[in-house]
């Protein structure tokens, strides 16, 4: 018969898959939820420190509006034509290069001394912070006696600092003195002092250089730092933080923003720039004035003996041939042949000065190309009607028409020079200044919420990463069915970590954090809390005992783990009290003479034990345990005094007749024994008993320590019967561990 897969099934086995995969990773941030918090709150402290100690960023903004460059008196409407054909540019986009160039912003930082550098001495880290808390309230003074240090007040302003070229760039030092201030070189050999107010010369590798220092406010020993800059790295330094660019599309509004530590700079710069370009702007304008003007001076006496020689030329032939004018029917055309001459005269003319001042490609100049073709195709046209028209009466229209252009562009000419000196007497740019850059207190960055807020998941993102990079280094086991597909054993027990047994924990533990044993008081969770939940799975591996212990060659049961701190003392501790409960006859051994740890459950600390016996110096009745915890029918053996070497007594003949003569005495025997891969103690005590269980624990135990536990415990003739997964976290603890817990000692559901 052919089983039919089940799609529900695979989707909702997909789905399982999938919460789970979500569960696992959940849970491991919980696992490393430590590392995760010490990543957070560490970036989080840096991200505050910063947000506080960082310099804040001030920035000045200025507007500009550029208006449509209005044209020559030569070049008239040739802008018209430009548009016509779709050649004109954006004379913003232009005018945006101008503001960054050399040029203008060089005269900015002419104007504003940009190139020399004052700064007090700050004190690392937190000594700009602490200046900025005391502005304005004077000279502060000297933390901790710092003396040498700014601390806020303090102000430096220089008249003049004259150096040679070579030393641009060089750290020079100023420091404040009783009598004015002394300077040093960046090696500290002073150069000279002297007192505010007066010029300071000295030498500088056998050049001249000097300093006049206008107003210092300072304590006496503050020192200043003062560079200056070659021209060309502080434009670079200042094109790094300006920005231009026009306000929203086709507006001819530009916005000038820059963004500097000094308020007081970042203002003073955008204003000194925008004045540089608009100065520039109307000197450009001039300068075009000018040109265009002297380019008509050069054309006005030729064109003027054109005039002569063309009137001069139309009397002869009117004088010659007894004819004033042209017929009224030729009249017409006269006109528009001496229209059509007139305007190519004139495109040739604009044509000439264009090309002095932009190359062929230029749009103007194709603009006027264009013009001209569509000009000459005008006048073959009227060419071709004259040329129909009587001998005489062509030649008279001809010089007629030369005569009129040559006049008409001459007046046309000597009108556009005048307008140009009038221009250029009183020339103003095509720019203005909207709005100049105010002082504005409100920093732009750090955006300290911002800040804090990325420095936050940061801490999280990088703590997450930490969490799964360990946990890929040391991959433990959280599920029990890891360890039952590695091993191949059954698990008898499933505990969950116990909320009671953590409140007895942190009520024993000393002033040093360490567990400490109250003598006589029993700290048994099953005595105390039989009902919690750790306490329960322990019952199911009471009832699924008597099933791993039938047929067993004795009654020695081995309770171990791979590593320290799995909890197998508290597996041991309470199982036998569970299982004395019932009416057994117990006996808990600890043969972890290293670090033993029943006491801390059963109220007794350093008394003879098993050392002591297996040592000869006392009896087992001097050494055992009665009724401990007052639970009838536990004895409990402790692990007495820490011998020199455990391992060796574990092996000792005595050891192995003591677990016969306690045979007929008890009905189970536990034996809370040592770690398994720290040291080879259990390996001893493992071959005496018929059933070992090893104790894993949730979150700790990885599945290469559990393989080689095991791995030890058969090579020394132990019986590993199966797991005990103890420490399941709290928010695991679901249905399927339920399930467990009340109906099945270790198998699959």
């Amino acid at each position: 018969m052919t089983v039919m897969n089940n799609p529900i099934m695979r989707d909702s086995d997909s789905i399982e898959s999938d919460r789970i995969n979500l569960s696992d990773l959940i849970d491991t941030c919980l696992q490393h939820i430590w590392l995760i918090l010490a990543f957070f709150v560490i970036a989080l402290g840096i991200g505050i420190a910063y947000a506080i100690l960082a310099t804040p960023i001030y920035q000045a903004d200025a507007l500009i509006q550029v208006e449509d460059k209005k044209p020559s008196a030569l070049l008239g409407g040739l802008e018209d034509i430009a548009s016509a054909l779709g050649t004109s540019s954006n004379p913003v986009s232009g005018e945006v290069e101008i503001l960054r160039s050399r040029e203008v912003i060089t005269k900015a930082i002419a104007a504003t001394r940009a190139d020399i550098k004052v700064e007090p001495k700050r004190f690392p880290f937190i000594g700009a912070w602490w200046a900025r808390r005391h502005e304005g309230t004077g000279v502060s003074a000297p933390v901790l006696g710092f003396d040498s240090y700014a601390w806020g007040g303090e102000r430096l302003v220089l008249e003049e600092f004259a150096i040679p070229e070579t030393s641009y760039g060089t750290v020079f030092t100023v420091r404040a003195t009783e009598a004015g201030y002394e300077v040093e070189d960046e090696d500290g050999n002073l150069l000279g002092s002297g007192p505010a107010n007066k010029k300071l010369d000295f030498e500088i590798g056998g050049k001249a250089a000097s300093v006049q220092i206008k107003n210092i406010e300072a304590r006496p020993g503050t020192e200043f730092r003062v560079i200056r800059k070659a021209l060309v790295d502080v434009y670079r330094d200042i094109l790094q933080d300006l920005t231009v660019g026009e306000v929203g599309k086709q507006s001819s509004v530009i916005r000038v923003s820059y963004t500097n530590e000094d308020v007081d700079f970042a203002r003073n710069l955008v204003n000194a720039l925008a004045r540089a370009y608009l100065t520039q702007n109307v000197e450009r304008r001039s300068a075009e004035a000018d040109q265009s003007l002297r380019f008509l001076e050069q054309q006005l006496p030729e064109i003027k003996q054109s005039v002569i020689r063309a009137e001069d030329a139309l009397n002869a032939f009117r004088t010659k041939t007894n004819t004033i004018n042209v017929e009224k029917s030729t009249d017409t055309l006269l006109q528009q042949a001496v229209e059509a001459e007139k305007e190519r005269m004139q495109l040739q003319l604009k044509r000439d000065e264009l090309r002095q001042r932009y190359r062929p490609e230029h749009p103007e100049l194709k603009a006027i190309e264009a013009q001209l073709s569509a000009i000459n195709r005008e006048s073959s046209s009227i060419d071709d009607q004259v040329n129909r028209l009587p001998a005489a009466q062509r030649d008279l229209l001809r010089l007629q028409r030369d005569a009129e252009v040559s006049n008409e562009l001459y007046v046309a000419l000597l009108n556009n020079a005048q307008q140009l000196k009038v221009a250029k007497a009183g020339t103003v740019g095509n720019v203005r200044i909207i709005d100049f850059a105010v002082r504005d207190t409100k920093p732009v960055a750090p955006k300290k919420a911002l800040v804090v807020a990325v420095a936050a998941m940061l801490g999280l993102l990088l703590g997450g990463i930490a969490a799964f990079v360990v946990h890929m280094l040391r991959p433990t086991v959280r599920e029990v069915s890891e360890v039952e597909r590695a091993t191949g054993l059954v698990s008898f027990a499933s505990i969950p970590e116990s909320l009671s047994q953590e409140k007895l924990d942190s009520s024993k533990r000393d002033d040093r954090g360490r567990q400490a044993v109250i003598a006589g008081r029993s700290q048994l969770l099953a005595v105390l809390q039989p009902d919690d939940p750790a306490i329960e799975s322990l019952r199911s591996l009471r009832t699924g005992l008597s099933f791993a212990t039938l047929g067993a060659s004795n009654k020695n049961i081995v309770i171990t783990g791979a590593t320290s701190a799995l909890g197998k003392s508290f597996v041991s501790a309470n199982l036998s009290a569970l299982l004395a409960s019932a009416g057994k006859r117990v006996l808990l051994i600890e043969t972890d003479m290293r670090r033993p740890q029943l006491g801390t459950y059963f109220g007794y600390e350093s008394r003879p034990g098993l050392s002591n016996f297996l040592a000869g110096q006392n009896t087992l009745d001097q050494v055992l345990l009665k009724d401990a915890a007052l639970v009838n029918g536990l004895d409990v053996l402790p692990s007495g005094q820490t011998p020199p070497n455990p391992g060796e007594l574990l092996l000792t003949d005595r050891f192995a007749q003591l677990l016969e003569q306690i045979q007929p005495m008890y009905d189970h025997i536990l034996l809370d024994s040592a770690p398994i891969l720290p040291v080879g103690d259990t390996l001893a005590v493992a071959r005496h008993a018929a059933t070992v269980f090893l104790v894993v624990r949730s979150e700790v135990s990885t599945v290469a320590e559990i393989k080689d536990a095991i791995r030890k415990l058969e090579s020394a003739g132990g019986h590993v019967k199966g797991i005990i997964f103890n420490g399941i976290k709290r928010r695991r603890v679901g249905y399927g561990y339920a399930y467990r817990y009340y109906y099945g000692y270790g198998g699959k559901a």
